[in-house]
């Protein structure tokens, strides 16, 4: 049996084969290369699972399938085929433009004592509500409370603590994210800077004030209901977004 890598990126992924080439195309340029790839897919049925081997000649990459039963579900059954010692949660439709950063991402999180940790947010052009609805100054804020939020965009933490916490709770279907980071607040979290990761805002170029809405909504109940979103009814509509129009 080969070695096992030091990271393990897990993508979950529902009908993103005009995405994730984006995301794997940067992967491909990691200049630290102890990573493996792991596409957990929910049923697509345009074309992902074609994308995602295309690049197996460039990368350890392995693609596995399930029932599209949200995006917890889908981070948890990528992450029973992972074999790292770290996991790096990224988004289908997340854009990586610097090279080092896996590599910056693990050693400052190391250094930091953390055991979860981000990067820090940018938004690409396309939605002045997505650079409002993504705000990383309210993230920094909320590191420094005993519960921080993380968004799912890129999380990155030790699979020795996503185990002990069983990983993303699947009754959530809205908010798992940052209820994972607030359960391994006690672990050690954080934010590190001076590192970037770029979200697509394709969410509110198709929902608009509605999302951004929701998003405040979800972030009240959080912070009137104990941080627990077990009871809340919203929920992300996984896989149903528009094409990206190729650059």
């Amino acid at each position: 049996m080969s070695r096992s890598p030091k990271v393990s990126v897990v993508i979950p992924a529902y009908n993103e084969a005009s995405y994730i080439d984006r995301l794997l195309g940067a992967l491909v340029k990691q200049n630290f290369d102890d990573f493996e790839v792991i596409v957990s897919d929910a049923e697509s049925n345009d074309g992902t699972r074609a994308v995602v081997e295309s690049f197996k000649d460039h990368l350890d990459i392995k693609f596995h399938e399930a029932p599209p039963n949200g995006p917890a579900f889908g981070r948890n059954q990528g992450a029973k085929h992972a074999r790292g010692e770290w996991l790096l949660f990224l988004d289908a439709d997340v854009y990586l433009d610097n090279p080092n950063f896996i590599g910056e991402l693990l050693s400052k999180t190391i250094a930091k004592g953390w055991n979860t940790s981000s990067a820090q947010l940018k938004v690409m052009k396309g939605s002045i509500l997505g650079k409002i609805g993504h705000s990383q100054g309210y993230l920094n804020l909320m590191s420094h409370t005993k519960h921080p939020i993380m968004q799912g965009y890129c999380m990155f933490t030790r699979r020795q603590v996503f185990e002990k916490l069983n990983g993303f709770n699947q009754k959530i279907m809205y908010g798992e994210d940052n209820d994972y980071a607030t359960r391994a607040a006690k672990y050690g979290v954080g934010f590190v800077k001076g590192i970037y990761y770029w979200v697509d805002p394709r969410r509110y170029q198709q929902e608009g004030f509605k999302l951004l809405y929701k998003n405040m909504q979800h972030e009240l109940y959080r912070l009137t209901h104990g941080f627990s979103f077990e009871e809340n009814t919203a929920k992300y509509e996984f896989g149903k977004h528009q094409k990206r129009a190729k650059d």
